[in-house]
């Protein structure tokens, strides 16, 4: 999981690291399902490589491997002799992509269809769940943060967060983003799609109805919001991810 210690755990993994060096060295093309993707880094076969990994590992992989590319939220990403997937049921779709450049669309198509594995796969953006990626928050960014889940219907307003916490826009600003990277409309944004997403899942709510409990008005703004952030309509989401009852 995020925050183990990645160096100890990889240590147990060197007879195997060198044998993919090996193979690497030779030419020959190799592949890697979710976290498998930190063997092929300690391998050296990341590095000036694009690369994916299991969503919930991004972050942990783009650190450790800075001269790679880490494309968090792509499904497969091919980049010369070595192949990354996502988390493990994209092992599937790596097989299918192995037969379409080996064997041609046709061939991948009518594989899909005979082993019931969907092949128009590209994200998974629409599987992220934010709330477990580890945070690297510290006591004012944190104190933010939940300042405004506690208001996630009411609308954004920097002056009244900034004078909450006795500082100027321009400090909460720069502090919020020292210590998360982004801004605390993106924060409140992605926490609002996040309880979205979970509404979707598992209530009857219709999507107008979800609309506004997670603090928007207009239809339209809310549907870019979601699908920028999930890659497909809340609409599709529902379909895709409603828990059967």
């Amino acid at each position: 999981m995020p925050g183990d210690d990645i160096a100890a755990l990889l240590a147990g993994w060197s007879a195997e690291i060198a044998s993919i060096a090996a193979i690497g060295r030779r030419g020959v093309e190799v592949a890697s399902v979710c976290v498998g993707a930190f063997l092929l880094g300690e391998a050296g076969m990341l590095a000036g490589r694009e690369a994916t990994t299991g969503w919930l590992f991004a972050t942990e992989l783009a650190t450790r491997y800075p001269d790679a590319t880490i494309t968090a939220d792509a499904l497969i990403v091919g980049d010369g002799q070595v192949t990354t997937t996502a988390a493990f049921s994209a092992v599937l779709d790596l097989a299918l992509h192995v037969i379409r450049c080996h064997a041609g669309e046709d061939a991948a198509r009518r594989t899909a269809r005979i082993t019931l594995v969907a092949d128009n796969r590209t994200s998974q953006t629409a599987y992220i769940d934010r709330s477990m990626l580890t945070p690297s928050r510290t006591g004012f960014a944190r104190s933010v943060e939940r300042w405004l889940l506690a208001r996630l219907q009411q609308p954004y307003d920097l002056a009244e967060l900034s004078r909450a916490f006795n500082v100027s826009t321009r400090t909460m600003l720069r502090r919020f983003a020292a210590e998360t990277g982004r801004t605390p409309l993106d924060f409140l944004q992605a926490a609002r799609v996040t309880t979205a997403k979970r509404l979707l899942e598992s209530t009857d709510s219709r999507v107008a109805e979800v609309m506004e409990r997670v603090g928007y008005l207009d239809p339209g703004s809310f549907r870019r919001l979601f699908t920028n952030e999930v890659g497909v309509t809340p609409a599709v989401y529902r379909r895709q991810f409603r828990a059967a009852g």
